[in-house]
């Protein structure tokens, strides 16, 4: 009787079949935490002093932490801390920047949070500006003066998500300086002239109403000593000027209050400045004239004479800068342009001199 040969189970060849190794399968991965969306920190915040009131400056948040559009913003939040000048940590390390947020957020408090409506008014194109009374502040203080005043800022968007706290700025207030005295203002066909009286060493801020209610700062830059021209002001208004006097103290500008309104009106009996780098293009049969825009123009007035003749008008309303002469006579030719402003003012003549050749 034949030997049969058995053939263990546990040494059968295993076959692993492919659709053990599919993904999914097998040990899985920790679940990953989901990305939670923050605000870039504000690293811009600026603060000066004007009159009775802190101004803070900052960009409007649009970046969130890791570089992508924040379309989402709910609110901005803005801190202060008073504390005496020996308290203050002073230093740049990394460390004492944690030292100073720690101690604003545990000792100072949250003086505003703008959103909806709030935030809109705060909002002054790519920037923020928000203002603290001093006033209310220094009643509340003032048994414990001198203090310093740090100041920061930070953004909450994503279902309440706060950024990290911006850099601290720090204002120490001061008495704002007086505001200058003698202020006249004198209507002159470049622009209107303002003068002065400096109150001390102290420059100044021009500012500029149509209305006595908007005014707008037209001195970023502040001028150091009288006069200074208002070269922006369009004829045909009655303007209203004040001027403020600024000093800075510790890097802050301290601005004072405005000097008492100037009233001018500036008609519209100016002419516009003549035309520049005219030139007169002599071609077969025409002559081109090309000249630099002048502003305030309306339209243009073209002329034209032989050498020793009288003037011809060829054309009483050029929109644009150039003119074509299509019928110039032979010889020597003088061309003149003048400026109109949409009073009808007209510029003093600029000229320039070709020879035209026979026409076709």
């Amino acid at each position: 009787m034949p030997v049969r040969r058995i053939v263990p189970a546990l040494l059968a060849p295993v076959i692993i079949l492919p659709a053990l190794l599919t993904p999914g399968c097998g040990r899985k991965a920790a679940p990953q935490p989901p990305i939670v969306r923050v605000a870039e920190r504000t690293r811009d915040l600026v603060v000066s002093q004007v009159g009775t009131e802190a101004v803070l400056t900052w960009s409007y948040p649009s970046m969130t932490r890791s570089g992508g559009p924040l379309p989402d913003l709910e609110s901005v939040e803005v801190w202060r801390l008073s504390l005496p000048p020996s308290r203050e940590p002073h230093g740049a390390s990394l460390r004492l920047r944690e030292v100073r947020v720690q101690l604003l957020l545990a000792k100072g408090r949250r003086v505003a949070r703008l959103h909806g409506a709030d935030l809109q008014r705060a909002t002054r194109g790519p920037k923020l500006v928000y203002r603290d009374d001093l006033a209310t502040w220094y009643r509340k203080n003032h048994d414990r003066m001198p203090l310093i005043i740090w100041y920061a800022v930070r953004s909450i968007c994503c279902h309440g998500h706060a950024s990290e706290l911006s850099n601290i700025v720090r204002l120490r207030p001061q008495a704002p300086p007086s505001p200058p005295s003698g202020v006249t203002a004198k209507a002159r066909a470049a622009g209107i002239t303002l003068s002065w009286t400096p109150s001390g060493a102290n420059a100044v801020i021009v500012e500029r109403s149509r209305n006595g209610k908007a005014w707008h700062t037209l001195t970023p830059k502040p001028i150091v000593k009288p006069p200074w021209q208002d070269a922006s002001a369009a004829q045909g208004v009655t303007w209203i000027y004040r001027l403020r006097s600024l000093k800075t103290v510790g890097g802050v500008r301290i601005v004072g209050e405005p000097s008492t309104p100037v009233t001018i009106p500036y008609p519209d009996i100016y002419p516009p400045q003549p035309p520049v780098q005219l030139i007169c293009l002599p071609e077969t049969g025409l002559v081109r004239l090309r000249w630099s825009a002048v502003a305030g123009a309306a339209e243009y007035r073209v002329f034209r004479k032989r050498k020793g003749g009288r003037w011809h008008h060829l054309d009483f309303h050029v929109k644009t800068h150039e003119y074509t002469d299509r019928r110039p006579p032979q010889g020597t030719l003088i061309y003149a342009v003048r400026a109109v402003d949409a009073a009808g003012n007209e510029s003093k003549p600029v000229a320039c001199t070709t020879i035209a050749g026979q026409g076709p």
